[in-house]
């Protein structure tokens, strides 16, 4: 099992740009794509598995394991930079996270110049947003992320 801290629900690494031009000069969709996959290969690096998170309405889901084994704990969402949030959209995800047993993590995709070598990278930003329903208000349950395994149906 995998363990997560995020400083104060924020953290950040350098991710290595592709070609920092080629967003500037494409589609907000094909731009919008290339941020998903700096995102994924931000989660990635730091040693989960990344998945489509369509199914949960959100672009990404990570797995601390593998995904035949646990189920995944986090759904992510990419936030468009200079676009503003969608609230529906948030509230909306916001609360289909217990009911889906994952947390949801908002990611931020900036521009960050490399003062070592004078290049642009990207910076990932995570927030995670946590929300529990009435019914399990009261529950003390420490989660653990990967801990969600799957059962398996073993052939007689």
């Amino acid at each position: 099992m995998k363990d997560i801290s995020l400083d104060n629900n924020f953290a950040s690494d350098n991710i290595p740009s592709p070609d920092i031009n080629e967003l500037n000069d494409e589609s907000d969709a094909v731009a919008y794509e290339k941020l998903i996959n700096v995102v994924r290969k931000h989660f990635e690096q730091k040693g989960y598995r990344v998945h489509s998170g369509l199914q949960f309405g959100c672009e990404l889901v990570l797995y601390a394991d593998d995904p035949g084994n646990v189920h995944s704990d986090f759904c992510v969402h990419v936030v468009q930079p200079d676009h503003p949030l969608d609230w529906r959209r948030m509230q909306t995800l916001v609360r289909s996270m217990p009911d889906l047993h994952k947390t949801l993590i908002l990611a931020h995709v900036k521009k960050h110049l490399n003062s070592s070598n004078g290049e642009t990278d990207f910076v990932v930003e995570e927030l995670a947003l946590a929300s529990e329903h009435a019914p399990f208000r009261h529950k003390r349950v420490v989660k653990q992320v990967g801990a969600q395994l799957k059962k398996h149906h073993h052939a007689k």
